[in-house]
């Protein structure tokens, strides 16, 4: 079973139907060029920003398919949402968590992406449903750089000596709301959901999947 999240600030919602195929694209930054007597060479980039795709079912009504955590939403919920996170000038978080069938949780995402396209699309004969087209690209957020000054004869030489970081103080511990995973906390409170394994082994949770609203948990 796949649950896949939008998330922004202290907004997130879970996407009521899985859609069918997620499509992640990752083009290549390589130039080709030209050169005398020597014909093309290919000159070797870093990569382009990945985009994902996918197309998402927001239904008119509850389906026996249909994922809820905080209760059945019409679709103009989730579409004013959509619309909110895309004007807000500010970048999501996907994530994607990946459960077999029995239940074992297998390597998730958890990407910061911008908000590039949505293309709503309402079909005959399905009075009450919208279809979402979305298209994700990744973000990366420019960083602050200290630079140091040196002279060099006549001249000022400025170099970086490193890239400026705001640390952040994790709470001691946490109390599990509804709808969280431990990836989902690990996310918030580490910055990176793959070290949900850290807070199994610290509480002694073997199964990471188990754990309930209430429960408090040590960081």
């Amino acid at each position: 079973m796949y649950r896949i999240y939008l998330k922004q600030g202290e907004k997130q919602f879970l996407f009521p139907v899985t859609p069918a195929k997620i499509e992640t694209k990752t083009e290549s930054g390589n130039q080709t060029v030209s050169i005398l007597e020597m014909g093309q060479m290919n000159l070797l980039r870093y990569p382009k920003l990945r985009q994902v795709r996918f197309t998402a079912l927001f239904p008119g009504r509850q389906y026996h398919f249909v994922q809820v955590e905080d209760g059945f939403h019409e679709p103009s919920y989730y579409l004013g949402l959509l619309e909110e996170f895309q004007r807000s000038k500010k970048p999501v978080q996907f994530l994607v968590l990946r459960r077999l069938a029995d239940g074992s949780q297998i390597f998730c995402d958890d990407l910061s992406m911008a908000m590039e396209d949505v293309q709503i699309t309402e079909k005959g004969g399905e009075q009450g449903d919208f279809w979402a087209e979305i298209l994700l690209r990744e973000y990366k957020e420019a960083k602050s750089v200290k630079y140091q000054a040196a002279a060099e004869g006549d001249k000022t030489i400025l170099s970086a000596s490193g890239i400026q970081r705001e640390e952040k103080e994790t709470p001691k511990t946490y109390t599990v709301q509804k709808g969280d995973s431990l990836w989902a906390i690990a996310q918030k409170n580490y910055g990176s959901g793959a070290k949900y394994k850290e807070i199994a082994e610290k509480n002694g949770i073997s199964n990471p999947n188990l754990i309930y609203p209430g429960q408090v948990l040590q960081l």
